[in-house]
């Protein structure tokens, strides 16, 4: 039987890998395939809602609460915040070269970017709900570090945990 060496575990830096990039604390605690899994998940789930609203669906000024929840993703959230950013400096400098006074909204679907309901809805509730997730996450890579748990349970244990539930069973 070969000994395996145990590393400590650093919640800290579990944490902060989790909150940077989703699923990157829990490959540090060497769950490979849950942290590619949590990654894929996450990341599909908030392009989706940016796919289907656009680049204002992170709006920092006018939605603050799913502001707050698509931050929560991470990565992710911070490259949408400045494509959004970037979008309403374009749209101030060609608003500022409209001779004809329009206002920003106009200038907005005249660009097709302005959010219309539900779509604005939709896409916002699929971003946010990517960083709700991701929070859960967080929670979990938190709780398995401060536990001291590295790498994914041996089949052995998890066979040893379902007989024992099912003695459980039989017994009721």
């Amino acid at each position: 039987m070969t000994k395996r060496k145990e590393t400590s575990v650093l919640p800290a830096l579990a944490v902060l890998l989790a909150c940077a990039i989703p699923g990157a604390g829990h490959i540090y605690l060497g769950r490979v395939g849950r942290g590619l899994i949590i990654f894929l998940t996450i990341s599909a789930l908030f392009w989706s809602g940016m796919a289907i609203g656009g680049v204002l669906t992170v709006d920092s000024q006018q939605e603050k609460w799913w502001f707050a929840a698509q931050m929560l993703t991470g990565a992710n959230g911070l490259v949408a915040w400045q494509l959004e950013k970037r979008a309403y400096q374009d749209l101030q400098q060609d608003l500022q070269k409209d001779a004809q006074g329009r206002s920003l909204e106009d200038r907005m679907v005249d660009k097709k970017i302005a959010l219309v309901a539900p779509a604005e809805t939709v896409a916002r509730a699929y971003s946010g709900v990517a960083g709700l997730i991701n929070l859960m996450c967080i929670f979990d890579v938190l709780m398995l570090s401060l536990m001291g748990v590295r790498g994914e349970p041996s089949p052995e244990k998890k066979r040893a945990k379902r007989r024992s539930e099912k003695d459980v069973e039989t017994k009721s």
